[in-house]
């Protein structure tokens, strides 16, 4: 691994130095497709405006943030700028030095790379969101629409993998894993779960609704249980899982730019909040909110999110942080019940005023 790792830091390098004037565009970059900014913001944004798309975009970025979080800890690789300081590949006198931004600063182990693998997922799912509006319900049908998204989502996934081996966070072959993963992640679990549950096709058809959904709690909970067995097998065989952490603070230029929400422990917590709340919430009736649009109030809907959104962020804010335990606890919870309220509370209060008169779009 050290010769990939090697290769990898020459290519950070000749990054570094060709793009050098363009570190504000990757802060953006980096911020943009950040897995928790999607689930806090995008999730909700999109819950008003298409509740099944938001469904589909929430098991994806919980599912994908579980299985890249486990993956981090299953493969436990370096990151480029702590690797690069405690390697001995290197003689002292040519050891290369790697620039350090305020985004560069990550916990977690290093593979594989969580924003492309959201990057990959986000633009797939769009792609199939822009694909039923322009063919499934022919609102807006324009035949050169792909001649212009497709090669913007390709600049969009460049612009992430170049963004993220820039500040030194990732070895580019991370990024690479993690557009793979994404990309395999969006198509499997629409294609298989969300879509046939949601509108009673395919291989859940046979299936009363509570059933369906039991079985997506167990899947919930079946994630909790492998994430709590992959920490005690670390601890097993002699691993500290936060060993990540200390080389963090070890070698990070500027600690206080360190953020809890990089560590493995904090992102499956709030995954796996996220994946039990799409379980108990997500039915066929949330396919109501997509085709009686017109029938719900937008100005509700925003208020009630606009609401719900700060109501978590203060109450986030004001958790205890002095006991890990209450605090995670804390997180799980209001990533469970997040979900109840964006996907049905706010689409039923929304639709509220409109009872009686609602006539599908399709």
């Amino acid at each position: 691994m050290e010769q990939i790792y090697a290769f990898g830091v020459a290519c950070i390098e000749v990054i570094q130095y060709w793009f050098s004037e363009y570190e504000d565009f990757f802060e953006m970059v980096n911020k943009t497709f950040d897995p928790e900014h999607m689930i806090d913001i995008l999730f909700p944004v999109m819950s008003i405006i298409d509740s099944v798309f938001a469904a589909q975009l929430l098991l994806c970025l919980a599912f994908g943030g579980w299985l890249n979080a486990v993956m981090k800890w299953w493969f436990l690789e370096e990151r480029p700028y702590w690797w690069v300081r405690e390697t001995t590949f290197y003689t002292s006198s040519s050891r290369p030095v790697l620039r350090q931004t305020l985004q560069t600063c990550e916990t977690g182990p290093g593979s594989p790379s969580g924003h492309t693998s959201t990057a990959a997922m986000m633009i797939i799912l769009s792609l199939m969101w822009i694909s039923h509006v322009m063919y499934d319900r022919r609102q807006c049908h324009m035949w050169w629409w792909k001649t212009v998204v497709y090669p913007l989502c390709g600049a969009a996934l460049v612009s992430v993998v170049l963004a993220r081996v820039y500040i030194a966070t990732h070895f580019p072959h991370q990024c690479l894993i993690g557009a793979l993963v994404g990309s395999f992640v969006a198509p499997a679990l629409c294609i298989y779960i969300s879509d046939p549950f949601i509108w009673k096709y395919g291989s859940h058809a046979t299936y009363e609704t509570s059933r369906a959904v039991a079985w997506h709690v167990l899947g919930a909970v079946a994630t909790i249980i492998i994430a709590g067995l992959t920490y005690l097998g670390l601890l097993w065989c002699g691993l500290d899982p936060q060993w990540t952490i200390k080389l963090a603070f070890r070698w990070c230029e500027n600690p206080e730019a360190i953020r809890v929400s990089t560590t493995p422990m904090y992102a499956l917590v709030h995954a796996t909040g996220s994946l039990l709340g799409w379980a108990l919430c997500v039915t066929p009736a949330v396919a109501e909110y997509r085709h009686y649009t017109k029938n719900r109030s937008i100005i509700i809907s925003i208020f009630i999110t606009v609401t719900t959104l700060v109501g978590f962020q203060h109450l986030q804010d004001n958790i205890c942080k002095s006991d890990a335990l209450k605090y995670y606890a804390s997180l799980f919870v209001m990533s469970a019940i997040k979900p109840m309220l964006l996907l049905r509370v706010n689409p039923a209060v929304a639709m509220w005023p409109f009872r009686g008169s609602k006539t599908k779009n399709d």
